[in-house]
């Protein structure tokens, strides 16, 4: 097939060294299989008519890379003006090309040659244009005709795209392509950042694995523009395999790691073993192909990584479900971007539309939307997390609300009885006192109504008889009733006469406290702080909300300045509920006669019955309490309580007390 180095244009209507437009010279190459021929043998066959339209290569027909000729015969249909002609040079873009020959052949016999490429020589940049391979420049001259001929040995690609430039169509074209690559470059290491700076915040390990995956795919396409042998290791082409082979098989095996760990997390531990065996296979994959290199290794590692295309969004979906609800737009636009680069993958692997299909551009455009897809997944899933997590918080704050009011009423109820229960105590000690003031003069007054009795009428004298015995007997009777009794009413029933108190989170009970008693330190120019506790503990809660409020009361009361603290420390299986004030202090003589129901310090507006309660209640629940205290330095207790254990399917990251 002929075309005219103007193509559409007419003669020197628009001069292509001006202009520097190109022509694309692809849909008019014919082709030829041609392995170890040489030169003059496929320029007789091209001559000939021996050349064909379609590209047909058998790649696997040996485990060497596949070679074909391509050629075009090129007139110069332009007038001859006496002006010298214009330069040219010929571009390609032949990803992963192993070796490319191209020779122009005059009508005169003479053989020039524009290009000789090894992907085995070093870098030399007079031959590339960007991203793309280039000729010296050449000349036809007006009315000249030229056969162009191209031998070409292909790589795990057999694409092939050609065109005719001027110098100044190449360096324009070379300026666009290099701002282009530039900002893919850049966009896509933007995004890994975004995934490294999750992991930071998050420690989870699925963003640093897709990192790890997209960074491979990032380095793999950087090597299939020639970046990694322009800036790393120009002079030592022959790491060229061994890096492409390494890239493509960890591609497949970060893929196959990503899959594995989404679908351990989620308990599919059979499945999870299965791609991390097939992460082994990429990894003697990589072995074979540097033992062997050559189509049947390209071939094994872009099968390996369809499947890892196909295992991460089953082993990312089930990590999503396990962690919560999925946004519905992100998983289809994950899915949508996973099978489009499927296709992409099988139209390289399968060799079909070679020539219309830009290959890089494809490629590049694919791992921007999966880069933008994924962040956008990640995003979603964060937000829905984010918004559950706050209602729960929401959902948990209106619980603590309701519990301190319903504590706050337990706890004034318990008060109100205290005060009842003293000042019954009280009259009864009165009355008591009372009764016992009267006996002796009831005594003296009987015998003396005894000695009187004879003077007196039997009537008057029975009546007055049974009234001194009415009254002997009702202070007998007060008396009695007044004896000392058992603390049954402080101490509350022994542990195995109640029901079994499910676990709950000694936070709620601080926290509790924390709001009950938050007012009265503030009006007394106090600080309460707290220190939270996600420890699991068992014993009732209304025990603990007694003998908590009770000292926290107690603390609040006798501290004049500073603060109060209630907060709790884990040590080994149990953890000490701590309730520290800056007051005044006590003495160990204080801290034994304090523990005894009834005894109050000096000023104080109390009862007496606060310590005693608290010590009771700890001791009927088999609990340690320990005061800790020096005059002038406050005081500290600490209440011993058995931590619950964890279950064993319990998350992994829940924080510790």
């Amino acid at each position: 097939m002929t075309t005219s180095l103007w193509a559409a244009t007419q003669a020197r209507a628009l001069d292509i060294s001006a202009s520097g437009d190109a022509v694309d010279l692809t849909p008019h190459l014919t082709h030829a299989p041609g392995q170890g021929l040489d030169l003059a043998v496929m320029l007789a066959r091209f001559r000939a008519g021996g050349f064909s339209a379609g590209l047909e290569l058998d790649s696997l027909s040996t485990n060497y890379a596949p070679e074909a000729w391509s050629g075009v015969e090129l007139t110069n249909t332009s007038l001859d003006d006496g002006r010298p002609p214009d330069p040219f040079a010929i571009t390609l873009h032949l990803p992963l090309v192993s070796e490319v020959d191209i020779y122009l052949i005059r009508d005169s016999g003479l053989t020039e040659t524009l290009l000789t490429y090894s992907i085995f020589a070093p870098f030399d940049p007079a031959q590339h244009a960007a991203t793309r391979l280039r000729t010296v420049e050449f000349q036809v001259a007006p009315g000249e005709q030229v056969t162009l001929l191209a031998h070409v040995k292909y790589g795990p690609f057999q694409t092939l795209r050609m065109a005719l430039q001027s110098p100044l169509g190449v360096a324009e074209q070379t300026v666009r392509d290099t701002a282009g690559l530039t900002a893919f470059y850049a966009a896509s290491l933007a995004a890994l950042a975004f995934f490294l700076a999750f992991y930071v915040a998050l420690r989870d390990w699925i963003s640093l694995l897709y990192a790890a995956l997209f960074l491979a795919g990032l380095a793999f396409i950087s090597f299939m523009d020639g970046l990694l042998f322009r800036l790393l290791y120009p002079d030592r082409p022959e790491l060229q395999s061994a890096v492409g082979f390494f890239l493509l098989y960890a591609l497949s095996g970060a893929g196959f790691l990503l899959a594995g760990h989404g679908l351990a997390s989620a308990g599919r531990s059979r499945l999870a073993r299965l791609c991390r065996g097939l992460a082994g296979v990429s990894a003697v994959g990589f072995l074979l192909a540097l033992a062997s290199p050559g189509p049947y290794a390209a071939l094994l590692a872009e099968g390996l990584l369809a499947i890892s295309l196909v295992a991460i969004p089953f082993g990312t979906g089930a990590w999503r479900q396990k962690q919560g609800r999925t946004h519905a737009t992100a998983l289809w636009l994950s899915l949508a971007t996973v099978g489009a680069l499927l296709l992409v993958v099988v139209l390289v692997a399968s060799g079909w539309a070679r020539e219309t299909v830009p290959l890089m551009g494809a490629i590049r455009i694919v791992y921007l939307t999966m880069l933008v897809a994924t962040i956008t997944n990640f995003a979603a899933h964060v937000i829905l997390i984010r918004r559950d997590h706050a209602r729960a918080v929401a959902a948990q704050m209106q619980a603590l609300e309701t519990e301190a009011q319903t504590a706050q009423e337990l706890l004034e109820t318990e008060r109100a009885y205290t005060r009842a229960r003293d000042l019954a105590r009280h009259r009864q000690r009165q009355l008591a006192t009372a009764s016992h003031d009267l006996k002796q003069p009831l005594a003296s007054l009987r015998m003396t109504f005894d000695s009187l009795g004879e003077r007196l009428e039997p009537d008057l004298r029975a009546r007055l008889g049974e009234a001194f015995d009415y009254i002997e007997g009702l202070s007998g009777e007060y008396l009695r009733d007044a004896a000392p009794q058992d603390d049954s009413d402080i101490a509350p029933p022994p542990p195995d006469a109640e029901e079994p108190t499910e676990p709950y989170a000694l936070g709620l009970i601080l926290q509790t406290v924390q709001q009950m008693f938050q007012q009265d330190a503030i009006s007394k120019g106090l600080r309460l702080d707290l220190v939270n506790s996600s420890a699991q503990v068992q014993v009732p809660p209304l025990v603990l909300m007694r003998i908590a409020s009770n000292l926290v009361s107690n603390a609040v009361n006798h501290t004049d300045r500073g603060r109060v603290l209630i907060g709790a420390r884990r040590r080994g299986s149990r953890v000490e509920l701590w309730v520290c004030d800056t007051g005044p202090g006590m003495s160990a003589d204080q801290i034994a006669t304090f523990r005894q129901e009834g005894q109050k310090g000096a000023g104080s507006q109390g009862h007496g019955l606060g310590l005693a309660v608290c010590f009771a209640q700890a001791e009927a629940q088999g609990l340690n309490l320990t005061p800790v205290s020096r005059p002038g330095h406050g005081t500290v207790f600490r209440l011993s309580i058995p931590v619950v254990p964890a279950p064993a399917h319990a998350a992994i990251g829940g924080s510790a007390p």
